[in-house]
């Protein structure tokens, strides 16, 4: 269930006779073959217990348009524990699985704290795959009710079998409900499901997904919403994944104030989530919906899910924290054989 390695390609291997003092280069296959999902959802784990401990320095993510349909997009940050820090460049391009290239392109530079000295040079497609998909199974296993057993996906792009293999290793998941806007999409994402043994049904409407889940994610870069807060079910679960600056927008003002509602970071949510921002211009939640951030919850800071009925949200707009454990743990393990 995993989808194909971005194509930046240099590897491992070729290091073998390099400098001590060269950073080791890290592309999406080597990442794939140094740290497993499942190892990835613990990584990210911890990242978030550390952000919301004030471990983490990041400001919110910057981007510019450069064409039509793309962005360029940093995302820096510092760890103090241990110490380094990186930056995260990305092209993210909507256009790209079209081309047959990941929406999210670009690399990640990890630096030591204590040195200042560049260290690696990670693949940011696959990275940024790998911990999205990670931190979802983070707050689904802290928010979604335990016996929660199908899973809908609103999207079936790069992100989509990441997602369901993360939340499958969380929750044990026996169903997935797709829809796509391209039918070939879902198809193709079915087929792979099924020949790994998962149950998978693809739906014509949207609405329908939605309604067959205990979980959700929404997994698309639409600008206008495309779930209503009048489809959840009582004891649901959302990750709102898709959308990350303040013009996307996934699902409308009811599903917002429908749900207890949780960032990755709450300082960035209430700038750059657009979901969130349109239910705050709308009147229907104020300045303080957010509940906590799940680094919270993890620490048992803030109460997470109160009972089976209640439906949680968790909004995720990816955090360098999560970039930034997953790069150092990466390069720890790569440096042994170059």
């Amino acid at each position: 269930m995993t989808a194909e390695p971005s194509p930046f390609q240099p590897s491992l291997a070729g290091g073998r006779s390099r400098s001590p003092d060269t950073p080791v280069l890290i592309s999406g296959a080597d990442l794939i073959e140094l740290v497993s999902l499942e190892a990835s959802i613990e990584l990210v784990d911890g990242a978030m217990r550390k952000l919301s401990a004030g471990d983490v320095s990041a400001p919110q993510r910057w981007a510019v348009p450069v064409a039509a349909n793309g962005k360029l997009g940093l995302m820096p940050g510092v760890l103090k524990h241990p110490s380094l820090f990186g930056v995260k460049v990305l092209s993210m391009f909507e256009t790209g699985p079209t081309s047959g290239l990941p929406s999210h392109q670009g690399l990640m530079l990890l630096f030591e704290g204590e040195t200042g000295r560049p260290v690696a040079i990670v693949d940011a497609a696959q990275l940024t795959l790998l911990r999205t998909a990670a931190a979802s199974a983070v707050a689904t296993r802290a928010l979604a009710r335990a016996d929660a057993r199908t899973l809908a996906l609103v999207g079936c792009g790069d992100q989509a079998p990441y997602h369901v293999a993360a939340i499958s290793a969380v929750r044990p998941i026996d169903e997935v409900h797709l829809w796509n806007r391209s039918h070939l999409r879902a198809e193709s994402l079915a087929a792979q499901l099924r020949a790994n043994g998962v149950r998978a049904t693809i739906h014509d409407e949207v609405e329908a997904a939605v309604k067959a889940a205990d979980i959700v994610c929404t997994l698309t870069s639409v600008t206008e919403p495309i779930v209503a807060g009048r489809w959840l079910i009582p004891g649901q679960h959302l990750n709102l994944v898709g959308a990350s600056t303040i013009d996307q927008c996934e699902v409308d003002e009811a599903v917002v104030a429908g749900g207890r509602y949780f960032a990755d970071c709450a300082t960035h949510c209430r700038a750059q989530a657009g979901e969130l921002s349109r239910a705050i211009d709308a009147g229907v939640v104020d300045e303080g919906w957010i509940a906590g951030e799940i680094g919270e919850v993890l620490s048992e800071k803030v109460a997470g899910r109160s009972n089976p009925s209640e439906i949680t949200i968790y909004k995720s707009l990816g955090h360098a924290a999560q970039d930034l454990v997953v790069a150092e743990a990466a390069w720890r393990l790569a440096r042994p054989i170059v």
